[in-house]
């Protein structure tokens, strides 16, 4: 073993400043250590309220998120509904569009008809034309026939009148006779 040195008192007066010194920095790196945990502590509070609100915007988000799922649930099925009213809607209207096709046949049809009829009655009127003016003719004809026998007629009449009232006269002169 080593032979043992005295201890002095320089020795642990040295001894103490050394430690001493060493304490000082210790002390001012705890100090320091300290400013930093107290910053870092600051900063995580700020982290938590940070995270906190992220969180109630993302429980916010997420909600709106709800509701755009189920509005977009209720336009899938207003689009459906609109979808099968459009089938209807397609169907129908090629219901009618056949429909129109045969009433535009038919319409045509009447109409070809229709032309035939008005040409019918041109002619028609043409000859109504032509009788009214050969009935006008003949009612004039007829007035004046009319009018020459009745002079006749009153004359072959009065004949007969004469000759019946010399018959009645030749009686009734043989009867009392």
């Amino acid at each position: 073993m080593p032979a043992k040195s005295p201890i002095t008192l320089r020795m642990v007066y040295e001894l103490v400043q050394s430690i001493d010194a060493r304490t000082s920095r210790l002390e001012v790196t705890t100090g320091g250590l300290v400013m930093t945990t107290d910053g870092l502590v600051a900063t995580t509070n700020s982290l938590v309220a940070t995270t906190n609100g992220l969180v109630a915007t993302t429980s916010g988000l997420v909600a709106t998120t709800n509701r755009l799922v189920e509005i977009t649930d209720g336009l899938v099925a207003t689009t459906n509904r609109l979808e099968r009213n459009y089938d209807r809607v397609d169907a129908t209207l090629l219901v009618m569009k056949d429909r129109m096709s045969d009433l535009e046949q038919r319409v045509a049809s009447i109409e070809v008809r229709l032309e035939v009829l008005t040409r019918s009655v041109e002619g028609l009127i043409q000859k109504v034309d032509v009788l009214t003016d050969e009935y006008y003719s003949i009612s004039a004809q007829l007035k004046r026939l009319e009018a020459r026998f009745d002079r006749m007629e009153a004359d072959r009449l009065e004949r007969r009148v004469s000759v019946l009232e010399s018959k009645v006269s030749e009686l009734e002169n043989s009867g009392r006779n």
